[in-house]
């Protein structure tokens, strides 16, 4: 089990240049500096037209170029759901046997180069998406994540009956109060809006070097933007439901500290990649083995893609 932890004044000292050096940073003498590069593109494969309402744009990286078994399931999945799924591509090499594997479940492949993380691959692919706007829902996610170790359909579900514009699974506090980035959902009412044809317009490619800086720019600061341009932000599970005593010197990300209680009791469908990293290191994994092999759901591949993608 892993435990709600404080943060060592050294962090906490951390954190706090970071946001100064973040405020800093949003003149445009650093934009023009560091920010200016655009990623080239290798492979652009469009591979049929729109078929669905709903629109995923899917962030991968793999040091091989691999497929790995998770990623397919995870595509597919999101296929059955009804998705036309763009996966965006930053790994070293591409393997055209790979993709051939998941050509099945995608829409659109996009080889690319390495800069700008996740945002970067969400901006490229909803740019070299044709029509993106005609689609009722985009979806943003990425393979920073196992699963889904339950179905994706009742929450898509519970949220048809809700009001609001963009939504999550988890929120978080570090930082700032903000949806988590690995899994977003953007309603028709944000997809049509020039808000949000502004903020992709906007983004930046940020280096490597600069991770934080895009954090709180992109994740933290996306947040931020939908509630100030008029709306309605929510997740599938509150942080303040899981504790109400929030206290940001402490490490109160809910995927890691609370893994086990939203599997368990909220059917939360993802396992966080540098959760189970944590938890081998740890040697905490008997609890989560027990979890995977009781699963119905994933429970035939659970450990075999764990272990070996």
């Amino acid at each position: 089990m892993i435990k709600l932890e404080k943060k060592k004044t050294k962090i906490l000292f951390k954190e706090f240049l970071l946001k100064i050096i973040f405020r800093i940073h949003r003149f445009n003498l650093f934009k023009t500096l560091f920010l200016q590069e655009n990623p080239e593109i290798f492979i652009n494969e469009n591979f049929h037209e729109k078929q669905n309402e709903r629109l995923v744009l899917f962030s991968t990286f793999n040091i091989k170029g691999k497929v790995t078994k998770n990623l397919k399931f995870y595509l597919k999945n999101l296929y059955e759901l009804g998705s036309d799924i763009v996966l965006v591509d930053t790994s070293p090499i591409s393997l055209p046997q790979e993709i051939e594997s998941i050509k099945p479940y995608i829409k659109h492949y996009i080889w690319r180069q390495n800069i700008g993380y996740d945002f970067g691959s969400w901006k490229v692919g909803l740019q070299e998406t044709k029509g993106w706007e005609e689609y009722n829902q985009i979806v943003v996610t990425n393979d920073s994540i196992y699963g889904p170790i339950h179905s994706l359909r009742p929450i898509f579900e519970k949220f048809q009956t809700t009001d609001f514009d963009v939504w999550g699974l988890t929120d978080s506090y570090e930082f700032e109060h903000h949806i988590m980035s690995y899994f977003l959902v953007f309603e028709s009412s944000v997809v049509r809006s020039e808000s949000f044809k502004r903020f992709w317009d906007s983004l930046c490619y940020y280096p490597t070097r600069f991770k934080k800086l895009l954090i709180l720019a992109y994740e933290v600061g996306g947040t931020k933007y939908w509630v100030s341009n008029g709306f309605k932000v929510g997740s599938y599970i509150e942080y303040k439901n899981l504790n109400p005593n929030i206290n940001p010197s402490y490490y109160i990300n809910p995927t890691h500290i609370y893994w086990d209680k939203i599997i368990k009791n909220y059917a939360f469908p993802f396992l966080k990649r540098d959760l189970v990293k944590e938890l081998i290191t740890k040697d905490l994994t008997n609890e989560l083995e027990v979890l995977l092999e009781t699963n119905q759901y994933y429970r035939l591949e659970n450990i075999d893609l764990i272990s070996k993608s």
